[in-house]
């Protein structure tokens, strides 16, 4: 759209695999708490289901005026963001996780925190975050060391202490110019994405409270190849 004023306030992506037992208390979370608030919003389900919940979402979509459903081909955390972005009609474009871990008021701290900056990401690194009921295995906490410490700080430069939290918002027009360009479109895109975006644009980073369900989809033998899509796009191999 070229007329900003017909754009929405903000457009929510929350990308969905298998999630039929999670996605609608988020649903109902989110959409509840931006009804009392005076924007206009739609939220995307960009969803790669194989467990039948695209359609109840279809039928929840049906009461819920401001939810759209995006039926996704391939499997890639990235890629259903990236491909919610692509129909999203938001002048600020975000995403979020379907299991609910950052509560809609926490996310809405990214909303006002965007003055002066392209981009207000959530952080669980900070002083001020706080992460409830925390029980990774040892092996995630060790994949997060070395993405947080090997790959975002040594290899891509980004002084960030969480790249991972699945709460982002980005202004349109800085946003759409870096989808062109990603590569890796797995469960840490973040990296590339923030590395590209921080070239163009600023990024602030806000302390939040984050809920752990102790359930994850993270899988290592997935992301030890992405390690790999890392160092190529980091050095343009």
């Amino acid at each position: 759209m070229s007329n900003d004023r017909a754009l929405l306030d903000l457009s929510i992506v929350i990308p969905s695999y298998n999630e039929r037992n999670r996605i609608f208390k988020t649903l109902d979370a989110y959409t509840s708490f931006f009804d009392t608030k005076k924007i206009r919003y739609e939220i995307i389900v960009a969803d790669i289901s194989t467990d039948g919940s695209k359609e109840l979402i279809r039928k929840y979509q049906k009461k819920h005026k401001n939810v759209v459903v995006l039926d996704i081909k391939q499997r890639g955390k990235g890629l259903a963001v990236f491909e919610g972005f692509k129909i999203s009609k938001g002048k600020l474009l975000s995403f979020t996780d379907a299991d609910n871990a950052t509560p809609p008021p926490e996310f809405f701290k990214l909303y006002g925190e965007l003055e002066g900056f392209d981009a207000a990401i959530g952080s669980r690194g900070m002083r001020r975050s706080k992460v409830v009921n925390y029980h990774q295995s040892f092996f995630r906490r060790l994949g997060s060391f070395v993405l947080g410490v090997v790959f975002v700080y040594f290899i891509f430069g980004l002084h960030i202490h969480d790249t991972q939290c699945g709460a982002k918002i980005f202004r349109r027009e800085k946003i759409l110019k870096v989808l062109p360009k990603m590569r890796i479109t797995n469960s840490i895109f973040d990296i590339e994405l923030l590395w590209r975006f921080s070239k163009i644009g600023k990024i602030n980073e806000v302390p939040i409270k984050w809920v752990d369900d102790n359930f994850s989809h993270f899988r290592w033998s997935e992301t030890i190849s992405e390690f790999f899509w890392l160092l190529r796009v980091r050095f343009g191999l």
